[in-house]
């Protein structure tokens, strides 16, 4: 591997680390629990939240506080926050997470300004039960400052890959090579208009933290 494959594989690697640390704590910021893989085998991360049958609905487990010798003392218990009653059950999902850094597309001999070109890569493009999510990250980067790059969440079931793109491609069947490039823009949409799929799906996968809750 030549010192350029090698610099710009570094460069992936940052990507990718920094697209999933950007993740993990916009879902904890969101109430999940980001539990991460030892060993990737497809799922990076598992997310947890507790969940009420008595109340239907998420809960936070219940902290009852007490006095303990002559302080005040909280016991964290597995009761719903609300009905204070119920057991909680604990609500899981599994996160396929890919990120893409935006390559600079020239036109006319200049760079545009507020398009870029990212790479699509799934690996998994079909139904894995409704559990099973993909998150894909688009990294809008800074080239002075990566804390100041643009980052877009496009969250879907694994099914929904069939919607835009061709999963009967050889390349999807027979090898993991498929890539789609997809064209977005500074606001995060999706600017490809496929004559056989509809891309503008996208815009209800952008940032749709909601979907995980949804399919409960």
């Amino acid at each position: 591997m030549s010192e350029l494959d090698a610099n710009e594989e570094k460069k992936k690697q940052v990507i990718g680390l920094y697209g999933e640390m950007q993740l993990a704590m916009k879902l904890h910021s969101l109430g999940w629990q980001v539990h991460r893989s030892y060993i990737d085998e497809g799922i990076d991360f598992v997310i947890s939240k507790y969940y009420c049958k008595n109340c239907k609905k998420l809960s936070n487990q219940f902290i009852r506080r007490e006095t303990w010798e002559n302080k005040k003392a909280k016991c964290v218990t597995n009761l719903c926050e609300f009905c204070k009653q119920e057991k909680l059950d604990i609500i899981t999902k599994y996160l396929q997470v890919k990120t893409s850094e935006g390559k600079s597309i020239i036109k006319k001999g200049k760079i545009l300004e507020y398009e870029r070109d990212f790479s699509f890569h799934p690996k998994i493009r079909y139904d894995m039960g409704c559990n099973v999510f993909y998150v894909w990250i688009a990294v809008f980067a800074d080239e002075k400052a990566l804390e100041s790059s643009k980052i877009f969440y496009y969250i879907f079931h694994s099914s929904n890959i069939a919607s835009f793109d061709d999963i009967t491609l050889p390349t999807y069947q027979i090898t993991d090579n498929q890539k789609t490039t997809l064209r977005i823009n500074t606001k995060g949409e999706v600017l490809n208009k496929g004559k056989k799929h509809d891309y503008d799906c996208f815009s209800k996968f952008l940032n749709d933290f909601s979907l995980f809750e949804s399919k409960i």
